[in-house]
């Protein structure tokens, strides 16, 4: 599967709350009939950490009104395990700060009431 059809195969916007500071929350559904759960792993489907970066980076990519590409990533932290089943919905917040033309310092934060399940700051650019 190419990392280009994660949106609608392995997630789902169901939502987009824009914040008063220009940020975003993004509230996601994962689809646990996507290839990726079955590969990782079958019987015990979890979210791999490769699919939550390029989820950010996506949603980064909307909220921006470009293509993004991920230049740099100062710090990514996997704090709970995500699976389709325990979490079917989440909340991405996306912050994009501008950082020099067409590049942005990103942070973005995968969460649900309970757990933060994700913690990304880097640089993106077109």
């Amino acid at each position: 599967m190419a990392v280009s059809s994660l949106a609608n195969n392995y997630y789902r916007i169901l939502g987009t709350a824009m914040q008063t500071d220009g940020s975003a929350v993004f509230r996601i559904a994962l689809l646990p009939d996507c290839d990726v759960y079955r590969g990782h792993f079958p019987g015990r489907p979890v979210c791999p950490g490769v699919c939550q970066v390029e989820m950010a980076r996506q949603c980064a990519g909307r909220l921006a009104g470009h293509l993004l590409l991920i230049r740099r990533i100062v710090s990514c932290r996997f704090l709970t395990l995500a699976t389709p089943d325990a979490c079917p919905e989440l909340d991405l917040a996306v912050t994009l700060q501008p950082a020099g033309e067409g590049t942005w310092t990103v942070i973005a934060r995968l969460y649900d009431s309970e757990h933060t399940y994700m913690e990304l700051k880097g640089e993106m650019g077109v």
